[in-house]
């Protein structure tokens, strides 16, 4: 076997041809920039026969399979061009994306962090590595890929909204803000940036700024559910209760199966001293989320506030039963249903 080896290598190398194969791969990079998928995928192939030890028409073959919405082909050939060139950076971004997106948070953060140490500069490889560690749950690792994604892009506003994002998630409060304040300084038209801002600013009862960013965020997107209902939620704080009310329409409106943004409704309406609509709120939150906390806490409320003392009972044992609710919220609770039928 051993003096066979030399053999089989030396057939093995004439049947490779680099120079058809470059041209083939010349010839599927303009079919594929064209549109012509097909076409581009029979040269890549004809590529990979023409030289099998070449990574870069499997590469590119995966690229197109992605184009032509066939993940798992895609991933198969950056596999075999990672398997030909193991250092080949693009083609464990791309894989690594691929399973990031399939939901393997662990394999894409292994094929990420290979293509970073290939290509350290490579930051949309340190972009998709901070997703991946975030998705495992290790936010401090995702910050510090983030942080590298952005010295080596700054100008990406969306590098420093997910920095952001992993800084919150550490703690640390003002590097958020820092980072999402930059971030709506480069892309001032993106409604995500200022909504992150607005919530962040109110985690810090910075409830005016909050509002502020919300606001931009609602009329840069008016669909914006989310952003509606947190401006909202901080209305409230500021204690502008028609503006919550009308903040908690419109986001209910926008998603009429969100029991949490019922269930804030709810509240706003009770602030607004609109009993009835808020019970009907309220209900609706909790037929949407038989199990949501506070979709029967403020129920119950609701009702205390009725007078309907039988019911607002039956919604405390049905909020005390709920799991994950604190000690402190179910003496608070009892204290709210204990003052019924007495004023």
């Amino acid at each position: 076997m051993n003096a066979l080896a030399p053999l089989l290598a030396s057939l093995y190398l004439a049947a490779a041809d680099p120079n058809a194969a470059s041209s083939l791969l010349d010839k599927g990079e303009q079919l594929f920039r064209s549109g012509d998928t097909a076409g581009a995928l029979a040269a890549f192939t004809e590529a990979a026969a023409a030289d099998p030890r070449d990574a870069r028409p499997h590469y590119l073959k995966g690229v197109t399979l992605e184009k032509k919405g066939d993940a798992a082909g895609a991933a198969a050939e950056y596999k075999r061009a990672v398997a030909l060139q193991p250092q080949m950076a693009e083609a464990r971004n791309n894989l690594g994306a691929l399973l990031l997106a399939r939901g393997d948070a662990a394999g894409a953060a292994a094929e990420l962090a290979a293509a970073v140490k290939a290509k350290p500069d490579y930051a949309e490889a340190q972009y998709n590595l901070g997703v991946a560690r975030d998705a495992e749950g290790r936010p401090a690792d995702a910050v510090a890929a983030y942080k590298q994604a952005v010295r080596l892009k700054p100008t990406d506003a969306a590098y420093r909204l997910n920095l952001g994002a992993a800084l919150r998630k550490t703690g640390d409060l003002p590097g958020a803000t820092a980072a999402l304040k930059e971030a709506t300084r480069r892309a001032p038209r993106d409604p995500l940036g200022w909504a992150d801002l607005g919530m962040l600013l109110s985690d810090q009862k910075s409830y005016d700024e909050a509002a502020a960013a919300l606001d931009k965020a609602t009329k840069l997107k008016p669909d914006f559910a989310l952003a509606w209902n947190r401006l909202g939620r901080v209305s409230l704080r500021r204690g502008k209760v028609p503006e919550a009310v009308a903040a908690q329409e419109k986001a209910r409106k926008l998603e009429p199966e969100n029991a949490g943004i019922a269930a804030d409704l709810c509240r706003a309406l009770f602030e607004a001293k609109q009993a009835g609509r808020a019970a009907g709120a309220c209900r609706a939150a909790v037929e949407l989320d038989p199990k949501s906390p506070l979709a029967h806490y403020e129920l119950m409320k609701v009702l205390v506030a009725k007078g309907e003392c039988p019911a607002a009972r039956g919604e405390l044992a049905k909020f005390k039963g709920l799991p994950g609710v604190k000690p402190e919220a179910q003496r608070q609770a009892e204290a709210i249903a204990a003052s019924c039928g007495k004023k």
